[in-house]
């Protein structure tokens, strides 16, 4: 028989995912009995670990995926690279946004799925309410007519985790999970960056074939040669079979997150870049932030890129672009600044450092640089820089918010239900009503209507202003009879 049809018994690969704080970092850590999640910032899994143990003398191979809507794409490859999906939701929680979208991802994987109910210790905890809920995404467990595995946990108290590992193997055991060791390599890339002292840092898990110290591979595209390999808990070694999580050094460049590392000459080499990918750069406009983004790794990276495009695709009636004048890793430089101020552009730096010296260069050039530690703090502050971009040109807005409802009371008067976007509304201020976005309005453009705020609520109560971000209704006197929603009011 033919060395390299030989197929052996292959660990299998097992992906976390669920809605973010429903515990999947929890549930490893303590079948692992380490704390992965305390070493992360604001207790948030920011990047794609590999992780493998031993259990009844058969391996797991664990990949913990992060939970945040950001790293959607994150999650996508996870579920690629996965044999099975382990789902977590939260017993007093239930199946939340995220909880779907990886259901979607395993779905579109093709990967079989368990359910881990977490956290049913809690007192709020209603475990047939999330196996309902689950019904009703048809994702359906044995005792409510399905075939799909239903583990009980608690990971705080290491309640049935046991269980979880069973049901694993038992999973594992029906898919006959096999690969051929002597057969053509094939990796997936689950997390790469770039390290100041040691340079290009790539972990992958091994699908097919062997990984070995002095191979030389490619992925995106770009050829290396294995310098050294070093397994899930840091330690050293020459080779690295199918399902083995290894982090390897030799790569030049940073590849992307979720291709393929074949051998170099292989006839899988088509497979080592995916040409899927695009930059995003937003929306056609006159309006353009220049953006530099800088990240420690090429998960997280991708995941800032995404929330980016996200905020311009949902600009509240403003329409603006993004040009990425450069996206990579690594820490914050001098010539980061240079191409900055060339460009004019500002400078987003995600959990890395800025080299001695840059700010001082940056304060002197006038560049911006912005850097952030969680991902929420990076959607919030670049959605108030983009905004800030899309009035640059404009002159100082007094107060502007765009009509959502209306609202006609059996007094004939017509309540207008706003949202602000700039500045504040307040009464008395006189106010004047367009039917599309002011920022947009040449100076020749007319006001449908003038009128003065006489009256502003916020929920129940009357209040005398409103500040950006909230909403509120609107009174005018004289009424304009015409309001409909999508248009504007803008402070004069």
């Amino acid at each position: 028989m033919d060395a390299r049809n030989t197929k052996i018994y292959r660990p299998p690969i097992v992906t976390i995912m669920g809605h973010v704080d429903h515990g999947k970092t929890s549930i490893l850590d303590a079948i692992r009995d380490t704390h992965i999640q305390e070493g992360e910032y604001g207790g948030i899994t920011q990047h794609i670990g590999a992780y493998q143990i031993s259990y009844k003398n058969k391996k797991i191979t664990f990949i913990d995926t992060p939970g945040h809507e950001a790293f959607s794409q994150m999650r996508a490859r996870g579920g690629k690279a996965a044999d099975i999906v382990v789902l977590v939701v939260a017993a007093d929680a239930g199946v939340q946004p995220q909880t779907r979208e990886a259901i979607a991802h395993a779905r579109a994987s093709k990967a079989s799925i368990i359910v881990a109910i977490n956290k049913v210790d809690l007192p709020g905890s209603d475990i047939q309410k999330v196996k309902q809920q689950l019904a009703s995404e048809n994702i359906l467990v044995e005792d409510w007519g399905g075939d799909i595995v239903c583990i009980e946990v608690s990971a705080k108290k290491k309640t049935n985790l046991n269980k979880l590992l069973d049901a694993i193997i038992a999973v594992s055991d029906m898919l006959e999970i096999e690969s051929t060791p002597n057969s053509e390599l094939e990796g997936i890339i689950i997390e790469s960056k770039k390290d100041k002292q040691k340079g290009v840092l790539v972990s992958c898990i091994v699908r097919c074939g062997t990984l070995r110290v002095g191979n030389k591979i490619m992925a995106s595209g770009i050829i290396a040669k294995v310098r050294s390999l070093t397994d899930d808990k840091g330690k050293n070694i020459d080779s690295a079979g199918p399902s083995t999580p290894v982090e390897i050094l030799g790569f030049k460049e940073v590849p992307n997150v979720g291709d393929i590392i074949v051998a170099e000459g292989s006839d899988l080499a088509e497979l080592s870049i995916d040409e899927s990918r695009e930059e995003i750069i937003g929306q056609d406009t006159k309006k353009v932030l220049s953006i530099i983004v800088k990240a420690d790794t090429q998960g997280t990276l991708e995941a800032v890129k995404s929330s980016l495009a996200s905020i311009v695709t949902s600009g509240a009636g403003v329409t603006f672009s993004i040009k990425f004048l450069l996206t990579a890793t690594g820490e914050i430089t001098t010539s980061d600044v240079l191409l900055a101020q060339n460009g004019d552009g500002i400078i987003l730096g995600f959990n890395v450092k800025i080299a001695p010296n840059v700010t001082e260069v940056a304060s002197d050039l006038n560049v911006t640089i912005k850097t952030y530690k969680t991902i929420y703090e990076l959607i919030e502050e670049v959605a108030d820089l983009l905004e800030g971009t899309a009035i640059s040109e404009e002159k100082k807005v007094k107060g502007r918010a765009e009509v959502i409802k209306i609202f006609k009371l059996p007094s004939e008067d017509i309540v207008i239900g706003c949202k602000v976007l700039h500045g504040s509304l307040k009464i008395d201020n006189k106010v004047c009503i367009y039917d599309k976005n002011p920022s947009e309005l040449s100076k020749d453009d007319e006001p449908l209507f003038r009128s003065v705020i006489k009256k502003l609520k916020k929920e129940k109560d009357d209040v005398e202003m409103v500040g950006k971000n909230n909403e509120c209704g609107v009174l005018l006197k004289p009424q304009f009879n015409d309001v409909n929603k999508g248009m504007w009011i803008e402070v004069y």
